[in-house]
């Protein structure tokens, strides 16, 4: 929330909606990468293999948030990946 300049005003502030691509550790051990693109996730062996799938998809969508969570599906990680 932020207010207004010395109105005493409040209103709530709408975040940016970017292309989320999601990578998501999943119970089995592998890493789950949701892209925008596709109904069901990728599934990569590796947290180096999904981050790499998620980079060079994001690339290509520019801006696109990348967002990189932990076994207890807690954000570990949040970017905004951009041209500059």
């Amino acid at each position: 929330m932020t207010s207004g300049a010395g109105s005493g005003t409040l209103w709530r502030m709408t975040p940016a909606a970017y292309p989320t691509i999601r990578i998501d550790h999943e119970r089995h051990g592998d890493w789950e990468v949701e892209l925008p693109d596709e109904v069901s996730p990728v599934r990569c062996s590796t947290l180096d293999e999904a981050r790499r799938l998620a980079y060079r998809h994001a690339a290509h969508r520019q801006p696109c948030e990348l967002v990189i969570c932990d076994a207890y599906h807690r954000v570990a990680h949040r970017e905004l990946v951009s041209a500059n």
